[in-house]
């Protein structure tokens, strides 16, 4: 028996695979008809109606809260931000009052609480 081992410099100089002819040519046809047909789905059309449906839904709820609360009767800004106060001198006497208050705690609290 014949040994077919060859060198590894004869293997480089040889390249060992071979196409037919002319096989590149027809390769590109070959496979595209291979292919199956491509089917474009249609472009969906949707309505401005369903595009803007939740906002008119929401508009629709903010509007009927605020004509109940209208019908009601109760109108929260009907007071301008007005109090009922007596006047300054009390609201001063108010004020100086709590920070007596304060102080007195503050000092009971530093030196008598451990």
């Amino acid at each position: 028996m014949k040994s077919t081992v060859t060198s590894l410099e004869d293997i480089k100089k040889e390249n060992p695979f071979r196409t037919p002819e002319g096989y590149f040519d027809q390769l590109t046809s070959q496979i595209m008809s291979q292919l199956p047909e491509k089917i474009e789905p249609e472009a969906k059309i949707v309505p401005l109606w369903s595009r803007i449906k939740p906002w008119m839904y929401a508009a629709a709820a903010i509007a009927g809260i605020t004509l109940t609360i209208n019908l009601l009767g109760y109108n929260p800004f009907a007071n301008k931000g007005t109090l009922n106060l007596t006047s300054a001198s009390e609201i001063d006497e108010f004020y100086q009052y709590y920070e007596e208050q304060f102080a007195d705690q503050s000092y009971h609290e530093t030196f008598y609480v451990e």
